[in-house]
Parts: structure tokens; sequence; C-alpha cells
């Protein structure tokens, strides 16, 4: 066997390190994309789940969204500014969670529940709010908001039934 032979089973054997090690790191690329999907939707749950939580622990401000099912006119001062935040808080929540979504960081399909939540909020209790707000939300999420909501399909998910 030459030198030239052996140079050759040399560069094959580098060429087959450097598969495997690609198809390593496409493994690894996977898993990692995986984890990281499995993350934000962790946290989007979470920080959902916060906004629920705070109706939940707080009778006077499910009084609040419940009064303001009728309208903000009929709040007083303060509740006016209780429920403007908290409903700044839940939409801007969502709309974290819709970009997260564009970014593919998150499928389409898990923020489905997130989705009808706040769109039915934005439909009922929210609408008027919504109006009056909506500015302080990106373009791309007013657009679709405004959409949904006209669509007439979501139903108040404040009062279960």
């Amino acid at each position: 066997m030459t030198i030239q032979d052996l140079g050759s089973i040399g560069e094959l054997i580098a060429a087959l390190a450097t598969l495997i090690t690609l198809a390593y790191l496409a493994l690894q690329l996977r898993q990692n994309t995986s984890a990281l999907k499995s993350q934000t939707f962790q946290q989007s749950s979470m920080d959902m789940s916060l906004t629920a939580n705070s109706i939940s622990s707080d009778g006077e401000l499910a009084k609040i969204v419940i009064k303001a099912e009728k309208g903000l006119h009929g709040l007083a001062p303060e509740e006016k500014v209780r429920f403007h935040f908290w409903m700044l808080v839940a939409v801007r929540r969502f709309e974290s969670i819709y970009i997260q979504a564009l970014y593919g960081s998150i499928e389409k399909e898990r923020i489905e529940g997130f989705e009808t939540s706040i769109l039915s909020l934005l439909s009922n209790v929210g609408f008027e709010w919504w109006e009056t707000t909506k500015s302080a939300f990106s373009k791309d999420f007013i657009y679709y908001a405004d959409k949904n909501i006209s669509s007439g399909k979501y139903k108040s998910a404040i009062h279960p039934s």
C-alpha cells in the first residue's frame, strides 16, 4: 500500500467523521429547538395563568370585570383604572404569545385555548376598552384581533355556562 493509498483512506475516514458530526449536530439542534418551544409554551401558559389567577384571587377585581360587561360608563374612576390595567396586562401577554407563534417559537395549535379566552374577552367585556386602547398594540396584532372579533364567533369567557 502506498502513501497515496493511505492518504485516500485517511480522507475517507475524515469525510465519514464529518458526516457523523453533522448528523449529531442536526440531532442536537432539533432537540434544542423542541426544548425551546416547550419552554416558551410553559412560560406563556404561566403568564396566562397569572392573568386568570388575578381574577380568581381578587373578588373586587372579579366584580369590576362583571360590571364592565355592561359598559365602562358604569365603572367608578378607580374601577376603570383597575380594569384598564388588568386588560392591558392580559392582552399584552396574549400579544406576546401571538408574536411567538408568528416567529415559530410556539405552534399555532398550542395557543388555541389562549386565543379563545382573549378574543372572547375582547369581543364582549373588553370590546369598548379595545376600541379605545388598541393603538397601544402592534399593527399586526390589531389587525388579527379586529378580524377575529368581527367574525362574531367568540362568546363571553367570563361567565362559565
